[in-house]
């Protein structure tokens, strides 16, 4: 009935109070309303945006606010074998709140990974990509891949930055453990490679593209003029170094998130002052990081999810990795969907 009633914004007569007296919903206080859509669910924030001019107005001057407050959610994926015509993406949050929506070009595609909110979808036959963004829907598409990885699917990584330079959008592909790098301007149907070391992980950080290679290297990756890999003196090696590492960001810090024995992990931030690597307890108390079966792991404050603790269980593959005496640890899953991500742009510095 709201939707209808001021769906258009412009009609007086929506503006009058009606049922004796009771005003459209419309014309609630800004502040009132803020607070809340600030309480609503990701899903239910979508549909928020929908009833009418004034409602979509505050949801996308608010999106990025909403979204950075919302802790991750569970991604699960239709059967993606070759035949199926049709894929379908559910998101639920910790409150049991579902949302199915369908995955465009997914036929015969398997997803690989995630990136700034979007999927990574890969051609089994075709060996393209599509990336697909679950909230805004945007869709980007990056040619056939120039090396068969369709038998070795776990070791690729991809990560989606903005080149100024180009104005265009940049898909960065790694497959872990070998010496090649390479990347695709959307629009173009070619790939240019960066030949590098034996190279575990790539992420984009503030404005910057940083790889990590198997003897705890860190090297700073740029694409133009010439692209080209230059490599990082730390000062220190986490001992007893890198095991399974992986780049996980969180606001100003950039971290080295290891899985080692028995499914224990740690964590180091990058002191870049300094430039040595940082294990401190006290990050593990204020962040928890929920560590994906993609390797697109997150590290978010631990009280956008503090008041959720005794419903991660069930979505937890690791119950005994769980730590219920501190506020944050690693929160291990199959797949995790981070909405605080579906409106970011790496945008290079450049």
């Amino acid at each position: 009935m709201t939707r209808n009633q001021n769906r258009d914004g412009a009609s007086s007569s929506s503006r009058k109070r009606v049922n004796g007296g009771v005003a459209p919903w419309s014309d609630l206080n800004p502040d009132v309303l803020f607070l809340v859509m600030m309480k609503l669910g990701v899903i239910d924030f979508l549909a928020f945006g929908g009833v009418c001019k004034t409602w979509r107005s505050l949801a996308l001057n608010n999106k990025k606010i909403f979204m950075a407050s919302r802790p991750p959610m569970l991604m699960s994926i239709s059967d993606p074998s070759y035949e199926k015509k049709e894929c379908y993406c559910c998101l639920e949050d910790f409150e049991g709140r579902k949302f199915k929506t369908f995955l465009p070009h997914a036929a015969g595609r398997i997803c690989v990974g995630i990136t700034c909110g979007y999927l990574i979808l890969f051609g089994g036959e075709t060996k393209d990509f599509w990336l697909v963004n679950l909230i805004t829907r945007h869709q980007l598409h990056f040619p056939c891949f120039p090396f068969n990885a369709r038998t070795d699917l776990a070791r690729m990584r991809g990560i989606l930055v903005f080149s100024p330079s180009v104005s265009g959008w940049v898909f960065v592909v790694l497959r872990t453990f070998s010496c090649q790098i390479w990347f695709s301007i959307a629009g173009t149907r070619a790939w240019s490679r960066i030949s590098t070391f034996l190279t575990i992980d790539l992420h984009a950080f503030k404005g910057k593209i940083y790889t990590l290679n198997i003897c705890c290297r860190l090297c700073e990756m740029r694409l133009t003029p010439e692209p080209k890999l230059t490599l990082l003196q730390t000062k220190n090696i986490p001992p007893p170094g890198f095991f399974f590492p992986e780049f996980v960001s969180s606001g100003e810090n950039l971290y080295v998130m290891d899985r080692g024995l028995k499914d224990s992990y740690t964590a180091h931030e990058l002191d870049f002052e300094e430039m040595k690597w940082v294990s401190s307890e006290k990050t593990l108390e204020e962040r928890a990081f929920f560590v994906n079966g993609f390797k697109y792991s997150s590290a978010i404050k631990s009280d956008l999810w503090v008041d959720h603790r005794s419903l991660y269980e069930r979505y937890a593959y690791f119950h005994s990795t769980i730590d219920t005496s501190r506020k944050g640890g690693f929160l291990p899953s199959y797949i995790w969907y981070f909405p605080n991500d579906c409106l970011n742009v790496n945008l290079l510095d450049e």
